[in-house]
């Protein structure tokens, strides 16, 4: 998440005096809680760190963090690995408020760009009118995905007592605060730093799908509730602004919610068919206590009196006995609210529209009697969380490997004597076969169970499906997705799946393109499909329209950053043009991942920078693991995210398109996307050793027991392959590397460059802004990755010939990208165009570094004792909660 530059003095005063206030409070719990040697000892590691940071030449000071912390034993580790994780919360607090800060000042002063306002402006500029911008709207659908990606190494009840902080911080800003309330607001927030000085930072257990639901739903029910009735009040209010001759009283739901938590099931075998309809049990019953206190806050303020005002004939018949009410004699509005409340709670409503429609009947009653301000307040609120939200208060998407669905189709057909070798058989007659099965109505599941546990596992996630839209309506799970999708084949067996369960025409069937060779193949599999009479009935049945996801992760640990970036910026373009041709509207659906190296980044940004022609208003994106936290524990920078992300929809869609990239800028990016594969796949797959450098030069083996996940760190057993994009690239975060977002880059523009093209190069940093948000990706890691502490790390290999290798390959390339990057943007130095970033980052780091020189003397210890060492326990939680605090100090962690 990106802070906006301000050259504004007073503000930025303002954040110093915040990061020293609470730097100060919480050496006061360092004090009281352990001493003043501990203090003494913290500030002594933090002074040396701080001189390491200021001399060029970083020996001595390294030398002596080395000592100082080798001599340590674990109890003063513990200390400093506490402080420093505290203070990078402390940190990120501070800044968050002071980007609202800047963002409130730049609304005052109405420049602020990339907001909902800003876009609706900028389109009535253009020359858009009031009716092609309706018609646009109600093409527009936004869906936010949440994933319980195993990346969020902060516990709920540590982001909760970390809000609670950043209230307290806020009122500090209030111009009338008295002395007394003043006081009291740093007691409290000394209270709430004290709480995590004794939390722990991280569960003590594994993580389960339930505790995942329940960080979901918190954000849900929390914050998400809230902000969007302000979104679509915003939206409608600059719309009004811009054009005002028209109405804008009903907007469609352009912007909502839906979440992957108890539904993703890839790789995770915690995800049961129980499981997941305990989520959506827990989803709904989430959603219906909300509702139940607002009614209930409805129900003792709209006391308007009959003998005072009417009410409307269609309320009053709802309300047969109303004379006779013993409760609220007189207020039909609050006898009618009690109605419903009482319907809510037994579960009466069987849909979202039965709700409404109760709600409507009496917001329509008080606009028809003289009570618009009261209909268009609570009321309305209301019934627009209703509408967003629904019963189920998301919707919850289904995900499976194909390659699990494959095996129960080869099994189910083996025992049927359909086929002996499902598996073996060409596409084409695979194609064919599922084709003559879907259209067939001879059962495939069997009543018992006779099969497999995967087959069995399978068949329960359909049926479960079927169940749930009976039981909870057929908004509840509406998509579901079979990722590593290769063939056209992975699609039509989700279809024979949905047919045999009836839900073929309430579902969307997602492939999932995540590997580079895939995503260059998915183009040819939906054409594929779309050829096939029995996929076109089910699209059709679906609106024609096709949702497709690109996986961002797998194509950057497959052949780096920018051979994925440039196969899924091509894999759009050319899915957008199958779709046309067969009349399918396009939905992608975009798996990004919160780091750079998986596909992060600013949203607004990626957005904008995708392929003209490829947004068609329906998208998908998804907010992985510790996203979530950063962008919604504060509603103001949630505010924020979403006015950005509306903004650049509203742009990319409505406003004039932007002139295609030239042909040689096209060329030049297929070039480099070549030179940087190659470079990439070099080092990572093609160099002896280097996956024994990478598990002994990274905390990766620690990372896979930390208990922040349901998940495994794998989707198999097995090597390189079936490990996770999202412990490759947290590994590589945590010793400093960063390799996936940059490795490749910088040979692939000095390549490039020796054939005599840099002005070309320039020319497409200038020009095209895909080129312009990958270099300004690629340079932001390149300024957070340091050498210096990845050199520590590297210590940790045994085969120094090896480590001396590896190491200064990395080194070189690094190097390189620094030089290209900069040399390419013009700039002396990295980030120097950034100077807000360049001091967030270089005001962090002189924190970062001890806990990197803690991690890497315990990781030395840790793995000198053997597994059955008492001793063994202790080190391994403390080197745990170094990667908590490393990760918070790199706002980031895969």
């Amino acid at each position: 998440m990106t802070t906006p530059q301000s050259a504004n003095p007073d503000l930025t005063a303002a954040l110093s005096a915040d990061i020293r206030l609470l730097g100060s409070l919480l050496g006061e719990i360092i004090r009281e809680q352990h001493g003043e040697e501990a203090f003494a000892l913290v500030e002594r590691v933090r002074a040396e760190s701080r001189a390491r940071r200021a001399e060029p030449d970083k020996r001595q000071h390294t030398a002596n963090l080395r000592a100082t912390i080798a001599a340590l034993d674990l109890p003063a580790k513990q200390i400093l690995i506490k402080a420093f994780s505290n203070y990078f919360q402390l940190i990120n607090i501070a800044e968050d408020q002071q980007r609202l800060r800047v963002l409130r000042q730049r609304e005052r002063d109405d420049r602020l760009e990339e907001s909902i306002q800003a876009a609706v402006r900028e389109l009535r500029a253009a020359g858009v009118s009031a009716e092609r911008l309706r018609t646009m709207l109600n093409q527009i659908s936004i869906r936010l995905v949440l994933t319980a990606h195993p990346s969020e190494a902060k516990r709920k009840e540590v982001l909760i007592k970390q809000q609670h902080i950043a209230q307290r911080l806020a009122q500090l800003d209030s111009a009338s605060l008295l002395p007394r309330e003043r006081r009291a607001v740093l007691a409290a927030i000394s209270e709430g730093i004290e709480e995590l000085w004794q939390t722990r930072p991280t569960r003590a257990s594994r993580a389960t799908v339930a505790d995942e639901v329940d960080f979901g739903v918190y954000f849900l029910t929390s914050t998400l509730v809230e902000l969007l009735p302000d979104i679509y009040a915003e939206l409608q209010e600059a719309l009004q602004t811009y054009y005002p001759e028209e109405s804008w009283d009903d907007l469609p739901p352009l912007l909502r919610y839906a979440s992957w938590v108890g539904g993703d099931r890839d790789g995770n075998p915690n995800v049961t068919a129980d499981v997941t309809l305990e989520a959506l049990a827990t989803m709904r019953a989430a959603a219906r206590d909300l509702y139940l206190r607002e009614i209930a806050f409805l129900r003792e303020h709209l006391t308007q009196s009959a003998d005072l005002v009417s009410v409307s004939e269609a309320l009053r018949a709802a309300l047969p006995n109303a004379h006779a009410h013993p409760k609220y004699p007189g207020e039909l509005y609050r006898q009618y609210l009690d109605v419903i409340y009482t319907r809510l709670s037994t579960d009466y409503y069987a849909t979202t529209a039965d709700l409404l429609n109760d709600l409507q009947l009496i917001e329509s009653s008080l606009r028809e009697n003289r009570g618009m301000h009261v209909a268009n307040g609570a009321v309305r609120r209301l019934i627009q969380k209703v509408r967003l939200f629904g019963l189920h208060l998301a919707p919850l998407d289904v995900r499976e490997d194909a390659r699990r669905f494959n095996a129960a189709l080869a099994e189910l057909f083996r025992a049927y004597g359909v086929c002996e070798d499902y598996a073996a058989l060409p596409e084409a007659e695979r194609q064919a076969l599922l084709t003559r099965e879907i259209i067939s109505s001879r059962p495939l599941f069997p009543a018992e169970p006779r099969f497999s546990a995967v087959t069995e596992q399978v068949i329960a996630t359909w049926r479960m499906i079927a169940r749930a839209q009976r039981r909870y309506g057929k908004e509840c799970i509406d998509t579901v997705i079979a990722s590593m999708t290769q063939h056209a084949s992975d699609v039509l067996g989700m279809l024979r799946f949905a047919h045999e369960v009836g839900v073929q025409h309430t579902v969307d069937l997602v492939p999932l393109f995540e590997t580079i060779d895939d995503l260059n193949a998915a183009p040819r599999v939906m054409r594929e499909l779309f050829q096939n009479e029995v996929y076109r009935a089910h699209i059709a049945a679906r609106g024609n329209r096709q949702q497709v996801m690109l996986g961002y992760s797998d194509s950057n640990k497959d052949g780096g950053y920018l051979a994925s970036n440039w196969s899924l910026y091509t894999a759009q373009e050319r899915l957008a043009a199958v779709c046309a041709e067969y009349g399918v509207q396009l939905e992608l659906f975009h798996g990004r991942g919160g780091s750079i190296g998986r596909g992060g980044g600013p949203t607004n940004s990626a957005i904008l920078s995708a392929p003209a022609g490829t947004l068609h208003g329906r998208i998908k994106i998804t907010e992985q693991g510790e996203v979530i936290a950063y962008r919604y524990s504060n509603p103001g920078i949630g505010r924020r995210h979403l006015h950005q992300v509306l903004n650049a929809v509203l742009l990319a869609y409505i406003a004039p398109p932007c002139p295609p990239p030239r042909e040689a800028w096209r060329a030049a990016m297929e070039t480099l996307s070549e030179e940087g594969k190659r470079a990439y796949r070099a080092l990572v797959y093609e160099t002896p050793g280097f996956l024994e450098y990478w598990q002994q030069a990274t905390p990766i083996d620690e990372l896979s027991v930390l208990p922040i996940s349901s998940r495994p760190a794998r989707r198999r057993s097995g090597g390189f392959d079936g490990l996770r994009a999202i412990p490759w690239v947290f590994s590589w975060m945590q010793c400093r590397a960063i390799i996936p977002s940059w490795y490749g880059v910088g040979y692939a523009l000095e390549a490039f460059a020796e054939r005599g093209d840099e002005r070309l190069l320039r020319e497409m940093y200038e020009g095209w802004r895909f080129f312009r948000t990958l270099i300004a990706n690629v340079e932001l890691d390149l300024a957070k990755a340091d050498m210096g502490i990845a050199a520590l790390y590297a210590e940790l290999v045994e085969d120094e010939g090896l480590r001396k290798h590896i190491f200064e390959r990395i080194r070189e390339e690094h190097a390189r990208a620094c030089r290209w990057i900069c040399r390419l943007t013009d700039q002396p130095e990295l980030l120097a165009k950034s100077p807000v970033m360049q001091r967030s980052i270089a005001r962090r780091n002189p924190y970062v570094d001890p806990l990197n020189f803690i991690q890497v003397e315990l990781l030395r210890e840790l793995r000198r004792l053997p597994e059955s060492d008492p001793r063994r326990p202790a080190v391994l939680e403390a080197v745990l909660a170094t990667i908590n605090g490393i990760a918070a100090g790199m706002k980031t962690t895969g």
